[in-house]
């Protein structure tokens, strides 16, 4: 066999070897595993929030890593996180939709021996999209969450709102404070140079009047309506967007 030959040989047995433990098939008993523990997490514990379900699911070391909102450490934050940001009531203020042409399921083996698996996908919630990625491990042969990336999250369809208005400092000034919408999600109202800003766990965004006490931010995602009390002070604000409501009293 000519030096070239060999070369060629080695580079197919190369990527035969990677091909063996690429994504597999949909028709296999690790994608139909790894689908059902993904409609388990989101359909049943996700969407009906039930937290037990969840719970169940996921080590308690878990790790899960948001390209806006942070990092996310241990099964009692995790939980605690999705209880008071999206199920205070009871009820999931926002669905989860899986893209299910996306689903797909790579092994993880040591020694030949299968130990865990990535799982990979995009979903939908109300207008956000996103890439997510989860590390799935076997415990003591039960498959258990242990990390997830969750990123390039973006808006499928712009709000059209009409023109923006301008507000003097004096009315802007009106806002301004903190508005607690869970102990996990506070978010703090300022003014810069005339501009006002909503921010939150490091992400801040600017947002522009449309109408009285109406805003919106520049992605035109979101719509924040700020509440008068009896006396005509600011009280509260009620946010809209990617298919959620929520409402905040001002601290």
């Amino acid at each position: 066999m000519t030096n070239k030959l060999k070369i060629l040989f080695i580079g197919f047995l190369i990527s035969y070897s990677t091909c063996v433990h690429a994504q597999v098939a949909t028709t296999t008993d690790l994608y139909e595993t790894l689908k059902a523990k993904d409609h388990l997490l989101f359909e049943v514990g996700f969407n009906q929030c039930n937290l037990d379900e969840i719970e169940k699911l996921i080590m308690d070391d878990i790790e899960f890593y948001h390209d806006k909102d942070g990092i996310t450490r241990s099964k009692k934050k995790f939980l605690s996180s999705i209880k008071n940001n999206l199920c205070t009531s009871g009820t999931n203020i926002i669905k989860r939709v899986l893209d299910e042409a996306s689903f797909e399921v790579f092994p993880l083996y040591e020694e030949g021996k299968l130990y865990g698996a990535i799982q990979n996908g995009v979903h939908s919630f109300g207008q956000t999209q996103a890439v997510y990625s989860h590390v799935w491990l076997l415990e003591k042969e039960k498959w258990k969450l242990s990390r997830v990336l969750s990123y390039n999250h973006h808006t499928e369809q712009h709000i059209q709102k009409v023109d923006q208005i301008d507000i003097g400092i004096d009315q802007l000034k009106l806002y301004v404070g903190k508005y607690e919408f869970s102990p996990e999600f506070i978010l703090t109202i300022r003014i810069e140079d005339g501009v006002l800003y909503g921010g939150s766990q490091g992400q801040e965004v600017k947002i522009s009047s449309y109408a009285e006490h109406k805003f919106i931010d520049d992605e035109q995602t979101h719509d924040l309506e700020f509440l008068l009390d009896a006396n005509g002070d600011v009280s509260g604000l009620l946010m809209k967007g990617s298919g959620m409501e929520m409402t905040a009293q001002k601290k």
